[in-house]
């Protein structure tokens, strides 16, 4: 139980392996934590904290307690169930919601 309390778990863990020395934590921010630890690395490389950074994050939120809670707050998008493709347009005058997705970045 305790390595899935502690945020910071796999960098150590690979931090280890690779005998890195340094700067090493997680940002833990919602949806913003990848991109808010690509913005700490930057800080820390233009402060000159640390020579190599690697930074990044994923999200996996489509989980079934993730879509029932964004669903519960009517937060989806559900003008285009009958047309998904159609559903994701964030800059629309006229969009109803978001569409749930996965990604990363490192």
């Amino acid at each position: 139980m305790i390595p899935s309390l502690i945020a910071n778990i796999a960098g150590g863990v690979i931090a280890i392996d690779l005998g890195a020395q340094g700067p090493n934590f997680s940002v833990v921010s919602a949806c913003a934590s990848g991109s808010h630890a690509i913005g700490e690395a930057f800080h820390m490389m233009q402060r000159g904290l640390a020579d190599v950074i690697f930074a990044g994050g994923s999200e996996a939120a489509v989980t079934r307690i993730g879509f029932a809670g964004f669903s519960s707050m009517k937060a989806m998008s559900t003008k285009f169930n009958h047309e998904p493709s159609r559903a994701s347009r964030p800059f629309d005058a006229d969009r109803d919601g978001f569409v749930m997705g996965e990604g990363q970045a490192f």
